[in-house]
């Protein structure tokens, strides 16, 4: 149990940094990415800025100065007159300019746009050349951007590369202080187990003796002991019975949390015993409950046979209990890979806000209905069902009744 909520908390510990640091990167990744562009948009428009007067003598310029290649250049420009013709550039990559002239993705009056040619990636912009309302032509500038994107991309990766080392990191971490935050619990849950444990052993033979010293007192001087003396012996046998079986459930609850409960497996027929315990339950139920069952025949389940009577026993004794009128349906089928055994009544019901914690040791779920019991029964239930393996669920509506629904695998 301590080493499922240790793991619990060791991962809702790193999925919480996991997102954290995904979160974190994702806002430098943006931050960066927008940071670099707007610089690279500001150097072309600065550029465009400076150059705009040039561009517009060179469209009136006789002399043909064509298309000029210069690596070392950071802005490349190409400028064309108003009929769309081109006049004069300067390029930093060779060819670069009919594959922007062929592509159409660079159309438009103006534009700003990223494309990659030849793994490598560019930032191109248009501008209009526009003087006092007469356009004169326009300009496609731009620059490579492909060292940019490289380095987003590596700052990207390692960052990756680190959230995951990170992940690890904090996995180990966290479980080894989930390990540390959970010794004192864990010391004062053995002190309760081995309390609860060592009192229940040492009232059972205290409690032996005091119920068979009643049972002998009102057989041998029951002729010697008023009615009223009768009857106060009794009560006390009823409740020495009631808390011997108390002791033996907290006795049994005990050995689950310290995996002691031992079960003697074999291979039974489930639908007699059912059928059984059906008949047993008959002949006690009150005229104005029906009881009715829906048992599958040949249904056979490796379990402990003792354990799963008193699995039955509970659940039944629990729906007779709640059920002032209506009907109590036990059924057992077998579906695919599992075997159902499910209990149901048409009693109170249970409200919604209870049913999470009705398995809880010592939870009653409305106390104004308490018709004995220890409140042990259905959790005592859930540790017999578990203990083989099973699943127990509820489902129910308050004042229409309730259905427990056990599961088996084959």
């Amino acid at each position: 149990m301590f080493n499922q909520v240790k793991t619990k908390l060791s991962l809702l510990f790193t999925f919480s940094i996991l997102c954290l640091l995904i979160l974190f990167i994702l806002l430098l990744y943006f931050n960066i990415s927008h940071f670099i562009n707007e610089k690279d948009r500001d150097e072309i428009q600065t550029f465009y800025n400076n150059e705009k007067m040039d561009f517009i003598e060179d469209l009136y310029d006789k002399d043909d100065h064509g298309m000029e290649f210069d690596p070392n250049r950071t802005v490349f420009y190409y400028v064309f007159n108003q009929d769309d013709r081109f006049i004069h550039g300067e390029e930093t990559t060779q060819s670069l300019f009919g594959w922007i002239r062929e592509n159409p993705l660079f159309t438009g009056e103006s534009f700003t746009k990223k494309a990659e040619w030849k793994q490598k990636h560019f930032l191109v912009v248009k501008h209009p050349l526009v003087t006092e309302g007469y356009k004169h032509g326009f300009v496609i500038l731009g620059k490579e951007i492909t060292a940019e994107k490289h380095l987003i991309q590596n700052i990207t990766w390692l960052l990756f590369a680190l959230t995951i080392l990170f992940s690890i990191l904090f996995a180990f971490m966290g479980y080894y202080l989930a390990g540390q935050a959970m010794k004192p619990i864990k010391m004062a849950f053995s002190k309760q187990e081995k309390f609860v444990s060592d009192a229940s052993h040492e009232l059972r033979t205290p409690l032996s003796i005091f119920y068979s010293s009643i049972d002998v007192l009102i057989r041998e001087e029951k002729e010697n002991l008023s009615v009223y003396g009768q009857e106060v012996l009794q009560d006390l046998k009823i409740e020495a019975s009631l808390m011997y079986d108390l002791i033996n459930n907290l006795l049994m609850l005990a050995r689950s949390d310290k995996n002691q409960l031992i079960m003697e497996k074999d291979y039974i027929n489930l639908s007699k015993l059912v059928s059984s315990t059906y008949k047993r339950f008959i002949r006690k139920k009150q005229d104005h409950i029906r009881f009715e069952q829906q048992i599958e025949s040949e249904v056979y389940l490796n379990c402990d046979e003792n354990r799963i009577q008193q699995l039955l026993y509970i659940l039944l004794d629990n729906a007779f209990r709640y059920t002032n009128q209506g009907r109590v349906t036990v059924s057992l089928k077998s579906e695919n890979d599992k075997i159902l055994l499910t209990v149901e009544d048409t009693g109170c019901g249970i409200s919604q806000t209870d049913i999470p914690y009705i398995f809880d040791r010592f939870y009653r779920a409305d106390l104004s209905r308490e018709k004995g019991g220890s409140g042990l029964g259905l959790s005592i239930a859930k540790t017999i069902v578990e203990a083989h393996g099973g699943g127990i669920s509820v489902s129910s509506i308050e004042g229409e009744g309730s259905i427990f629904t056990i599961s088996f695998k084959k």
